[in-house]
């Protein structure tokens, strides 16, 4: 299986986070309500396939009794506490919505479930584009 992604109004570009890496940013002017699929590799919950995938366990997203191994753009977006992004499930299927306008060349986000923080030991507190630490493996 091949996934490609191509979406104009996005680029993968150096994050304002510290130490976070690269982050996905708009291209375009977003208005509120646009959304982007995440794409990626849906497994069962508890199966062989989840197992072999703990190194990921972090930035799976619940899909009822599945989870979404996030790929392309979608895999790209930081944490935030004041997200510009927000979690959407329909059927199968993940989106990050804009819940405002975002401007163009601004980061995009939406908060890490809990799980993400109880795995790698963090306070969801502790960082946001706006400055902190964020790390990563």
């Amino acid at each position: 299986m091949v996934m490609t992604e191509d979406d104009d109004r996005f680029i993968i570009s150096t994050s304002t986070i510290l130490n976070a890496g690269s982050g996905l940013f708009a291209r375009k002017l977003l208005e509120k309500g646009e959304r982007l699929e995440v794409i990626g590799v849906l497994l069962r919950a508890g199966s062989v396939a989840d197992l072999c995938t703990r190194y990921a366990d972090c930035y799976k997203f619940r899909v009822g009794e599945f989870l979404l191994i996030p790929v392309g753009f979608g895999g790209m977006v930081n944490h935030s506490i004041e997200p510009n992004m927000e979690k959407a499930i329909e059927g199968q299927t993940v989106f990050l919505r804009t819940n405002r306008v975002v401007q163009p060349g601004e980061e995009l986000s939406f908060r890490y479930s809990e799980t993400f923080f109880k795995v790698m030991n963090l306070d969801p507190q502790s960082f946001s584009p706006r400055g902190g630490d964020f790390p990563h493996a």
